[in-house]
């Protein structure tokens, strides 16, 4: 069986280089551990990349699957791996850790990180991680949801937290808590805890606090710290 494989690999190395295109891309790339792939790091791949363990490329369009998937460039389209890393991408990526610092699509995974911005979906076990966030974080496990600016939801299916500096649209907990730093504006819902720097909207939760309010809070303990400390049960609002 090994026999067969080191000769369908060997078969491979011989044939497919006549597929490259102008010395830069090809459409099909099988990795075993880069270096021993069958075209240089160098290349783009515009198709499908098959990773026995490890495989680098500097972009990668199409399929990209195996274990660990990485792309100094862009990755687009679908990756399916244990680890998917690149600089930016656009698509699905699937796995138990996904890393880009751009992203434009989704992220499913144990651990999602996009360094600078999501314009999509975020969906992790323990934890989803961006600066910036338009669209939607969501997690079902332990740990939570992080990120600087969101305009959209985080979203915390079972336990765990949200946590933001600036958050515009929806957080919710359910057995966990919302911290926004700085300003909220929106629904903040969870069952033990909420705070907003700057609260604009509706709090709902066993204890909700803020500085200042503009809106509603429904709650078992609600607390307002400015301009005098206010703290009153079941509702209180301030417009």
């Amino acid at each position: 069986m090994k026999t067969r494989l080191v000769m369908c690999f060997l078969v491979l190395g011989m044939l497919l280089p006549s597929l490259a295109f102008s010395g830069s891309w090809c459409p099909l790339q099988v990795s075993v551990w880069d270096p021993v792939q069958l075209f240089p790091e160098t290349f783009d791949v515009y198709g499908i990349r098959l990773n026995l363990i490890y495989g680098s490329n500097r972009n990668v369009t199409g399929l990209d699957a195996g274990l660990i998937n990485m792309a100094a460039g862009s990755q687009n389209g679908i990756a399916l791996g244990m680890m998917n890393v690149s600089d930016t991408s656009a698509g699905v990526l699937a796995g138990g850790m996904n890393y880009t610092t751009r992203l434009r699509g989704g992220q499913l995974g144990l651990l999602n990180t996009a360094q600078d911005r999501v314009a999509g979906v975020q969906a992790a076990v323990l934890m989803n991680l961006s600066d910036q966030v338009r669209g939607m974080q969501i997690h079902c496990g332990i740990f939570g949801n992080g990120a600087v600016d969101v305009t959209g939801a985080q979203m915390v299916l079972v336990a765990g937290y949200n946590l933001t500096d600036r958050m515009a649209g929806f957080q919710m907990a359910m057995l966990g808590f919302n911290y926004a730093a700085e300003s909220a504006a929106g629904i903040q819902f969870a069952l033990f805890y909420n705070y907003a720097r700057k609260m604009t909207g509706l709090q709902m939760g066993l204890v909700n606090v803020c500085e200042t309010l503009s809106g509603v809070q429904v709650g078992l303990v609600n607390i307002i710290r400015q301009p005098e400390t206010k703290i009153f049960p079941l509702v209180q609002f301030r417009f």
